[in-house]
């Protein structure tokens, strides 16, 4: 039997019927976009082929600002920056007009305005949808905020600029090195060295590049140092490179491991310090040092083989002098004269070649001072020079070699006496002592002679310069050796007395108290 049909039921067969079936449908299709645009993390928001919002998802406020129901019903343009706010709705008209368009299906990165007026970069998606029996189609776009990895990307590349700007300007020849020996990066010293190119070098193993092939003893070097750093090892040696024009370089290579947090290897920096000029220097010097030790032998026998007769000839000079007459006895003094003088240069001359023995005790600089200027007082008075000094109250003491001090502070004061050899009237010399406000000691000697030529300004304490007619040119240098060994420093410049000025200055650190100087 047949039911009864309600009254408030439609019809059977009416449309009525059909819609009431699809309202259900529908709310729960809202339902479902309500609960998933309050859901989604990235801001989406859906407009129509005219701009205008139709529907916005919660996650809205937290990126824009603004609330979904605030944008829902305006125009998307609010959210654009110019020039596009201007142009946004032509955009919408063209495509409408010629159904071309290159944003849809496309990520791009978009700058949207805030309700707040601040510009926040975002990436955007755009795509289209055409709702089944809709005439006109809808647009959903889907923002996600990259501010944050904006900020990140400009701070990486502002440290790879920091980084290229040590890395690019070091002198030394750097590079970095994955574990397995590949080389990933090369500064331009390094490139420069050997009339590279990046392209030449990068992605090669490191004992394959240009630098090692001067040998296979070298690139097999390269190679053990390699596995070995890449175990952990700090590796250090001295190696040979092939240069721009293909000569051979000296290097003092090394091989650092860099690690990361977990203790594990992940680069290798390569190191390499040109020594080729040095080295070359240090032969040289080496050469010259051989040389002069040499000389010193020489000197050394010379001398010995010369004082001998020299005393006898001067001896029988003086005796067959004295049965001579005036003139004949003044040709023999000045043959005399000469001979002991070739004596003392050669007395000097092994003197200055000798390696110095500093016997290191408590020195009074003032004793040294006046020690100095008593054993000159015979030149003093015979020149005519007013020798003044001006020496502190307290003592100053200091650990050197009190000969040595001496020796050289009578040899400073010695030529600022002999510089008015055969002048009238004489002139002034002052020493002074004083302890600079470092703490350390300083000696000055001027005087109001003619001064240092300019042409001898730079190479006074080389050996063998003397701007004396019978000077033999190494007292400075002997001065400027025997200072340095006390681990300080003699200087020449001029004086406000009108002459030269020489100054020595001992450390302080070697400056002590006399009664607390050790024995």
């Amino acid at each position: 039997m047949n039911p009864v049909p309600n009254r408030s039921d439609p019809p059977a067969g009416s449309g009525l019927a059909s819609l009431d079936r699809r309202e259900p449908q529908v709310e729960l299709s809202a339902g479902v976009l309500r609960a998933v645009l309050a859901s989604v993390l990235d801001p989406t928001i859906t407009i129509d082929d005219h701009g205008r919002i139709l529907h916005a998802s919660d996650s809205v406020k937290d990126m824009f600002g603004w609330t979904a129901a605030e944008l829902e019903g305006q125009n998307i343009r609010m959210l654009l920056p110019e020039p596009h706010h201007s142009q946004h709705d032509q955009y919408l008209a063209n495509y409408r007009r010629t159904g071309i368009t290159h944003i849809l299906g496309r990520t791009r990165e978009f700058q949207v305005l805030r309700k707040d007026g601040e510009l926040i970069e975002c990436e955007l998606s755009i795509a289209r949808t055409d709702p089944p029996g809709a005439a006109l189609p809808v647009f959903t776009g889907s923002f996600r905020d990259i501010c944050a990895r904006k900020r990140a990307e400009r701070a990486l590349r502002d440290s790879e600029r920091r980084f290229h700007a040590i890395f690019d300007q070091s002198f030394q020849y750097v590079g970095l090195l994955a574990p397995d020996g590949t080389l990933l990066e090369a500064n331009r010293a390094a490139l420069a060295s050997g009339g590279l190119v990046r392209e030449d070098v990068i992605g090669k193993p490191f004992w394959e590049t240009y630098w090692w092939t001067v040998d296979e003893a070298a690139a097999q070097s390269c190679k053990d140092a390699v596995a070995r750093a890449a175990a952990g090892e700090f590796v250090r040696f001295q190696t040979r490179h092939r240069g721009q024009a293909g000569e051979v370089l000296s290097i003092d290579f090394s091989l650092t491991p860099v690690r990361d947090e977990n203790g594990e290897i992940v680069l290798l920096i390569p190191e390499g310090r040109d020594t080729t000029e040095i080295e070359r220097a240090q032969r040289a010097e080496t050469q010259m040092l051989r040389a002069m030790a040499t000389i010193g032998e020489s000197a050394a026998v010379l001398a010995h083989e010369i004082k001998n007769p020299i005393t006898a000839v001067n001896v029988a000079l003086r005796a067959v002098a004295d049965q001579l007459g005036q003139d004949h006895r003044m040709i023999l003094e000045d043959l005399s004269s000469r001979m002991m003088r070739l004596e003392r240069m050669l007395r000097r001359t092994l003197s200055f070649v000798k390696p110095i023995t500093v016997r290191s005790t408590p020195v009074d600089l003032i004793g040294v001072i006046q020690a100095s200027v008593r054993l000159l007082r015979p030149l003093i008075v015979k020149s005519g020079v007013d020798v003044r000094t001006r020496l502190p109250e307290e003592p100053l003491v200091l650990r050197g070699d009190g000969g040595l001090l001496e020796e050289v502070v009578t040899n400073v004061i010695a030529n600022a006496i002999e510089v008015f050899e055969g002048r009238a009237g004489g002139g002034v010399v002052e020493v002074r002592l004083d302890r600079l406000p470092s703490g350390s000691a300083s000696i000055v000697v001027e005087d109001s002679g003619p001064g240092i030529p300019d042409s001898l300004r730079h190479t006074l304490f080389q050996p063998y310069v003397t701007t004396k007619a019978r000077g033999t040119g190494l007292g400075l240098a002997f001065c400027k050796k025997v200072i340095e060994e006390h681990q300080g420093t003699i200087a020449a410049g001029n004086s406000p007395l009108g002459g030269a000025r020489f100054e020595v200055i001992l450390p302080a650190s070697a400056t002590k108290d006399p009664r607390k100087a050790p024995s």
